[in-house]
């Protein structure tokens, strides 16, 4: 029998051995090479980046306005920071001075023409159609709101108070909703007033009766509601309020002021409390002469506080005016004024004038240093801002 075949084995072929590849070079880039392929990755890395910027930029920057606004602007010239504020921030919003806005001013200083001069201005912007007033203050207000009826316009006004409370002085129905064409910042009046008798009482202790210069020297419509807050809280912190009034008529008031606090003698006064609004220009800065004198402290509302005082406990202006930007770009992308609820300022402060009060043989207490959130030694320390100009 013939020998049989192994099956696949390859009869008279020898066993073949496994054949390995050959081994393969791992491929290693030349330094040249390196380096272009090293740019090209940060050329797109750097084109990421910037199209990842341009699309944040474009995400956080608002949009221009498609028209030009006319702002009109109603104010005291102690509100300057409150007025500049506003503008600072609604160029932040997108509304630049001469490109998309423009503000018509209207600076009118305290004194008995005061009314007919801001009624005027206020008729001035509403017959012209601008876009939006901005009333720094609740008597303006009030003649904006006045004014808007008379005319039957329904011109966005937006507001601050700084001595009332915008309920109580008629300016809105409530809070959440004015029920007109206005919306605002208002000012805690009782908490301001509170605070304010508290710090006195910390720089002295025994302080029984609290000087206020009332009617005659103030000017009621400005400062009524804040010599009314002063009567009410006052007995809760032991003191008495002292009040010096004057019949004679605006035009004799310096004269009259300087007649009453020669009669005032160390002892009578143990504390000065200034309410802004009067009819004396720089009252504040004779007012603080007198508490030099008699060595007594003296507090005084934020923006009156450059020329007179010792310190203040104030909610800021600066800050309402940043607030109302807000409010006022809401109404310019179409919010109704009724429909944007009334904020209290977000911001206050307790500032302290170092010089005057050592002038006046004055220590303020630790507390006071720690929190005052401005230290100032004389007038010519304070910003610009808060100066009349």
């Amino acid at each position: 029998m013939p020998p049989q075949e192994s099956v696949g084995t390859g009869v008279g072929t020898p066993p073949q051995e496994p054949v390995s590849p050959e081994p393969v070079e791992p491929f290693v880039p030349t330094r040249p090479l390196r380096a272009v392929v090293g740019a090209l990755i940060a050329v797109v890395a750097v084109g990421a980046a910037f199209y990842g910027y341009k699309l944040l930029r474009a995400s956080l920057t608002p949009p221009a306005p498609a028209k030009t606004y006319v702002i009109g602007i109603l104010y005291y010239p102690q509100q300057n920071d409150a007025v500049i504020a506003f503008q600072q921030n609604m160029e932040r919003l997108g509304y630049k001075e001469g490109v998309n806005v423009r503000y018509d001013l209207a600076k009118v200083s305290v004194g008995p023409t005061m009314i007919e001069e801001f009624t005027a201005a206020a008729d001035r912007m509403i017959t012209a159609q601008e876009d939006l007033i901005y009333a720094t203050f609740e008597n303006e207000t009030a003649i904006a709101l006045q004014e808007s009826k008379k005319y039957g316009s329904d011109v966005p006004i937006v507001f601050l108070t700084r001595f009332h409370d915008p309920v109580e002085y008629g300016l809105i129905n409530s809070y959440k909703s004015s029920g007109n064409n206005a919306t605002g910042i208002a000012t805690n009046v009782s908490e301001t007033i509170g605070r304010t008798l508290g710090f006195l009482k910390e720089i002295r202790p025994n302080l029984k009766k609290l000087g206020v210069f009332s009617d005659g020297f103030m000017v009621g419509d400005i400062g009524g509601a804040y010599l009314i807050e002063l009567r009410k809280q006052a007995p809760k912190f032991g003191m008495e309020v002292v009040e010096y009034k004057t019949s004679a008529p605006p035009g004799e008031a310096e004269a009259e002021f300087q007649r009453v606090a020669a009669s005032i003698k160390p002892g009578d006064i143990d504390g000065l409390f200034h309410i802004a609004g009067h009819f004396i220009g720089p009252q504040e800065a004779l007012e603080n002469e007198l508490a030099t004198r008699l060595k007594i402290p003296m507090s005084a509302p934020n923006e009156d506080l450059p020329n007179g005082g010792m310190f203040s406990y104030s909610d800021l202006a600066s800050a309402a005016g940043e607030q109302a930007a807000v409010l006022a770009d809401k109404i310019f992308k179409g919010a109704k004024p009724s429909d944007i609820p009334v904020e209290f300022n977000a911001k206050y402060e307790l500032t302290l004038v170092l010089g005057r009060a050592r002038a006046a043989g004055i220590t303020f207490p630790d507390s006071m240093l720690f929190i005052a959130t401005n230290k100032y030694e004389d007038s010519s320390s304070f910003p610009e801002v808060l100066h009349e100009r």
